[in-house]
């Protein structure tokens, strides 16, 4: 919890600022309002880093990005995009500050690794991660602190960076050589790279990482081929702690890394036009979908004297469907350019049937192997929300926003021969904050994308939940969309509340597809 208290007020420091000088005293929201995504470059990055894993393959990614052929070391944009990070950012004038809060994709993980000794390991799954940044740029050398935080709640660890650079450029290019410290909490560790005794066998024992401090070298760079096209990347390299050496799945003690880069810039976005209201914006807008649900519960159900009952795979161990098709349906309602409220909806109602191969304990209730049981999952969640945008242009939208998730899971199991029957019902309003955004690609199509998360512990609740979208649509006359998407939906629960007592891990993700209608 202290964790979260200290990332927590980290982020309200940073707001505060953002919303202090610059939203004062230079009018912060139309500085942003006034940005044209035409001053970027749009390119495409190639990026590969070393596994630190036994057997593990080199991870490669290809992905479009925006970049400017200045380096942010030398500029003072509110967007900043550097190194794998994308975030908003302030900058003092008078003082040689800048603060920022930065989001970025963590790929370490254990991959497609076919080595015979990790087959029994979990895998170390991708994470968003976000936290925020301080920086002094007073000196020739340039020295920044970020921390992050890792949003769905894979593990409850932090990162953090304190890094020294050395910027410089001329006429045609830049080179800004790092060296950073690197601070692994002993719970971000040992999730990357701790065994625990239940994945541990004769050749790769248990093993539980503390806290690490890495080191690293590095050098951004970037060259003017000529006035529109930019090749630019970055190397680097770094020395791993012991306490990640040493751990039986590790079987290197430095990573590389590099990624080389071409871009282009020559107003390929769409004209930025300010104005009362966009044409792919109707004041009410519903949107339906179809769903093509992968469905992850796990729950744990203790007795009513506080005994801890069995963890329970809903689709594995009791043979619910672990992939369903549902109705989703998302409605919009615009007030003016800048606000809007939203509300969302699905449910999924599933039954299973099986013969137990083991005994398991669920609540107050025992169901010993041999015995045939009869399952019940029933879900709904509803999402109510306020959005405001930053900014509302013919380019681009980005905003945030705050709301609730009502969700409600109701788990039974009963049994016929034996006439047991026992149910959880863990049913809660779960506050979130978010973002949404959406690109203009031409004039008909749009690029949108939310993310919505919340970290509770309070009373009798603790837990996380995460939401996040990624679409494209293109639109057919004035007010009918059609649109092809990926969403997914996370929630991990832990309750002393009489009517769930124990834990609750449920994910819902895939492709959707769908129209909308706006009036």
């Amino acid at each position: 919890m202290t964790h979260r208290l200290r990332g927590t007020s980290l982020v309200v420091l940073i707001c505060a600022l953002f919303t202090g000088e610059r939203a004062l005293a230079e009018g912060w929201l139309d500085f942003i309002r006034n940005y044209d995504l035409n001053d970027f470059a749009l390119g495409i990055t190639y990026s590969t880093s070393q596994s630190p894993y036994i057997g593990g393959e080199n991870s490669s990614l290809v992905y479009p990005v925006l970049t400017s052929f200045r380096d942010s070391a030398f500029t003072d944009d509110w967007l900043l995009l550097r190194d794998g990070d994308i975030g908003v950012r302030w900058v003092s004038q008078q003082s040689n500050w800048e603060l920022a809060f930065l989001t970025r994709i963590q790929t370490l993980g254990l991959g497609t690794n076919d080595t015979p000794e990790l087959n029994s390991l979990d895998d170390r799954e991708w994470g968003l991660e976000m936290g925020p940044m301080a920086g002094w740029r007073g000196w020739p050398v340039h020295i920044n602190l970020r921390t992050y935080t890792e949003v769905f709640n894979h593990h409850d660890g932090l990162i953090s960076y304190l890094t020294f650079s050395l910027p410089r450029e001329n006429e045609r290019g830049y080179l800004v050589p790092t060296f950073d410290l690197i601070q692994l909490s002993s719970d971000y560790a040992n999730y990357y790279f701790g065994v625990s005794p239940a994945e541990s066998n004769p050749l790769i024992p248990a093993y539980r990482a503390g806290s690490a401090l890495n080191t690293a070298v590095g050098l951004r760079w970037g060259y003017g081929i000529t006035e529109k096209w930019l090749l630019y990347g970055n190397i680097g390299l770094e020395f791993l702690d012991s306490e990640i050496t040493n751990s039986p799945i590790v079987d290197k003690d430095q990573l590389w890394s590099a990624s080389i880069a071409v871009a282009y810039n020559s107003n390929i976005f769409q004209p930025k036009v300010r104005r009362a209201g966009r044409q792919d914006q109707p004041k009410f807008e519903i949107r339906l979908g179809a769903f093509s649900d992968s469905i992850d519960t796990t729950i744990v159900h203790d007795t009513s004297d506080g005994i801890v009952g069995s963890e329970i795979d809903l689709e594995d161990l009791l043979g619910l469907s672990d992939e369903e098709t549902l109705l989703l349906i998302d409605i919009i309602y615009r007030i003016g350019i800048y606000h809007r409220l939203e509300v969302g909806y699905m449910a999924i109602d599933r039954d299973g049937s099986v013969t137990l191969q083991n005994d398991i304990m669920f609540g107050d209730e025992t169901f010993s192997a041999g015995t045939i049981i009869e399952s019940h999952s029933d879900t709904k969640i509803l999402r109510i929300g306020y959005a405001f945008s930053l900014m509302n242009d013919s380019q681009k939208e980005l905003g945030v926003m705050a709301g609730l998730h009502f969700s409600s899971f109701e788990t039974s199991i009963s049994s016929r021969s034996t006439g047991q029957m026992v149910s959880s019902n863990a049913s809660t309003p779960l506050p979130v904050i978010g973002l949404h955004g959406s690109l203009s690609l031409g004039k008909r199509a749009t690029l949108g994308a939310r993310l919505q998360f919340f970290r509770l512990d309070f009373d009798r609740y603790e837990g996380s939940l995460s939401y996040v979208t990624l679409d494209i649509q293109r639109r057919f006359g004035d007010n009918f969309k059609i649109g092809i998407g990926y969403n997914y939906y996370a929630m991990n629960l832990d309750s002393r509340d009489n009517d769930i007592r124990g834990t609750l891990e449920n994910r819902h993700q895939g492709p959707v597809l769908f129209v909308s209608a706006g009036f």
